[in-house]
């Protein structure tokens, strides 16, 4: 006769069913400022589902990734797609298309704009921009002034900062008549600006926006990018102008 009883006894598969599911993880995420409120918004919404926790980094592309390559602690980095497959120094395991950012002119309240090219009128003059040389939608900005002909008109205008929500928090205040941002921001700031209007896609090299998981993966983050393909990510990415 054994000496324990029957209900004392534990087998390996009943072990597993008293641990229960796995336990809650987090990852670290790092993305370019100007996507802040749609990736947080789909974060949040993946941390309700999964239980797990996606620790968030917003900043200029260049300062993202070079914190990527050298804290070890990023497992996620979103941003230009294009960027993102030229980075030095970060292997990435896959990406996953966000879709096509898109810039536009917001203009402060108390003005109007009826298309991108009538910033040549004497009200506007102050326009900001994000860094030419490195931010995705300075880039955009200046490729637009330089295929519409308009540089020699607003180039004097000009106001450069580093980041689209910069731009975007110089409109809001009235710091600047008007300013390049993304449609993402744009959204997102709508009732603190006077309203924004879209730049001819066909005047700007195309912005794919892309998350990538960095090797090597770990099931939060895998988890994450695949949450980014699922009918509840792709909803909000829509609403806001992805």
């Amino acid at each position: 006769m054994s000496l324990f009883p029957r209900r004392a006894v534990m087998t390996g598969a009943s072990i597993l069913l008293f641990l229960g599911p796995a336990l809650a993880e987090e990852t670290t995420l790092a993305a370019g400022a100007g996507y802040r409120r749609p990736i947080a918004e789909v974060a949040a919404a993946y941390e309700k589902q999964s239980g797990d926790k996606v620790l968030q980094i917003y900043g200029h592309m260049g300062q993202v990734l070079a914190q990527a390559r050298e804290s070890g602690q990023i497992a996620i980095v979103c941003g230009d797609r294009k960027v993102l497959e030229r980075a030095q120094g970060a292997t990435f395991e896959r990406m996953v298309g966000l879709g096509f950012g898109k810039l536009v002119v917001a203009y402060r309240k108390g003005l109007t704009l009826p298309k991108a090219g009538d910033l040549t009128g004497a009200e506007f003059k102050r326009i900001g921009i994000p860094d030419q040389a490195n931010a995705i939608y300075g880039k955009a900005g200046r490729q637009f002034l330089e295929r519409s002909a308009l540089a020699g008109a607003i180039d004097p205008r000009l106001i450069a900062v580093a980041t689209v929500p910069q731009v975007t928090g110089y409109v809001a205040s009235g710091e600047v008549d008007a300013g390049f941002v993304n449609a993402t921001d744009a959204i997102g700031a709508a009732d603190k600006i006077g309203g924004f209007v879209a730049v001819d896609a066909k005047l700007y090299d195309p912005i794919e926006i892309a998350c990538a998981v960095r090797a090597p993966t770990t099931r939060t983050a895998e988890g994450f990018v695949h949450f980014l393909e699922s009918a509840q990510a792709r909803d909000i990415l829509s609403r806001h102008g992805l």
